[in-house]
């Protein structure tokens, strides 16, 4: 059991870095082609493809997290839980803050597939993409911030 929930924190932790990496690549590509007005490429499709699938990956082991672990489960007790700082973080702010990101991204990755013109593509990628993003970075527990974890665990 214990080494299940190290492997799957540092999976999470790990994963972190493939999401942003791949976010704010899909971000640039978006912010390049809306300046040059260049078509929409197999790049920015592929950019957008591996962003929401991290997305979706991380959401899901970030879920299977929360539902084994149980601790931070803010749903027994939520008058409780709202009281405790870190209960609260983890059980309400940073788990519903990364499924409103989430969501964000795939409605920025469906627009840009139903729009036809290479332009408007690029502006709802840049848009949504970097919404979605902005969100997922504020909601990231980062040393720095009051409820926090280390930027690369275990090393």
């Amino acid at each position: 059991m214990e080494t299940f929930n190290i492997l799957l924190h540092n999976l999470h932790n790990i994963l972190r870095w493939a999401l942003l990496l791949s976010g704010f690549w899909a971000v640039l590509l978006a912010y390049n082609g809306l300046s040059k007005k260049r078509n929409w490429e197999t790049k920015d499709q592929k950019a957008g493809m591996w962003f929401i699938l991290f997305c979706h990956l991380q959401l899901a082991i970030g879920l299977t997290l929360y539902i084994y672990l149980g601790q931070y489960s803010i749903l027994s007790n939520m008058a409780e839980g709202m009281k405790d700082p870190e209960i609260r973080y983890w059980g309400m702010e940073h788990l519903l803050g990364m499924i409103i990101a989430v969501a964000v991204i795939q409605y920025g990755r469906i627009a840009t597939k139903k729009e036809a013109n290479d332009l408007a593509k690029h502006k709802k990628a840049a848009i949504w993409f970097t919404v979605g993003l902005l969100i997922m970075f504020a909601n990231i527990p980062w040393p720095w911030s009051n409820i926090s974890r280390a930027i690369f665990p275990g090393l």
